[in-house]
């Protein structure tokens, strides 16, 4: 595949020596879910009103975003996982917002949301973005839900955008191969005469 302009290319870097593979931002055809925790629900929903406006940007259809609500960051894993198994969706898109107290509950949730979404991603069957915001206070937390920082909703939509792809690109690719015959050596023939 050539090297389409992509957020990433637009990185910038050294020429390559062979084939680049990147993911283009067009989401067109493609269906994503949104799996969001409920807690901290006034940071959250502006997560998800941004990764809802990145993916209709990209071209994705409103009706082929569908969106999946858990109590909190500490579910998001276990509902992701649920929704990538029913093999509807080209990607989800994981957000929720932890913020710090005063207790090591924070550092825990924090953890466990990413290992577990890391886990999912880490299959390579879904593209699986990470949009869960670990903020110490919630100024930071409404920064980064679309105040001063962007919005990282749609930072994550438009991760998932690009994977479901590059993903799609390299299953092309894999079917393309496979479609090509192989030559045929024929086999030996196996009425020679035996040997006294």
């Amino acid at each position: 595949m050539s090297r389409p302009e992509t957020k990433a290319s637009s990185y910038g870097g050294a020429e390559h020596d062979g084939p680049v593979h990147e993911g283009g931002l067009s989401g067109n055809g493609r269906r994503f879910a949104i799996v969001a925790a409920r807690f901290n629900d006034f940071i959250v929903e502006k997560l998800i009103d941004g990764a809802r406006a990145a993916l209709r940007r990209a071209g994705v259809g409103q009706e082929d975003i569908e969106l999946f609500r858990c109590p909190g960051a500490m579910e998001i894993p276990g509902l992701a996982r649920k929704v990538a198994d029913t093999s509807k969706f080209d990607g989800i898109i994981c957000l929720g917002a932890v913020i710090r107290g005063a207790t090591p509950h924070f550092d825990l949730v924090v953890r466990e949301a990413a290992s577990g979404v890391g886990a999912l991603a880490a299959e390579g069957k879904i593209a699986v973005a990470f949009g869960v915001l670990a903020c110490d206070n919630i100024e930071q937390a409404v920064e980064r839900a679309g105040a001063k920082a962007g919005n990282r909703g749609a930072d994550a939509a438009m991760v998932a955008v690009e994977m479901a792809d590059l993903y799609a690109h390299i299953e092309a690719e894999k079917k393309a191969e496979a479609a090509v015959p192989v030559s045929v050596v024929p086999a030996p023939p196996t009425d020679l005469p035996r040997r006294k």
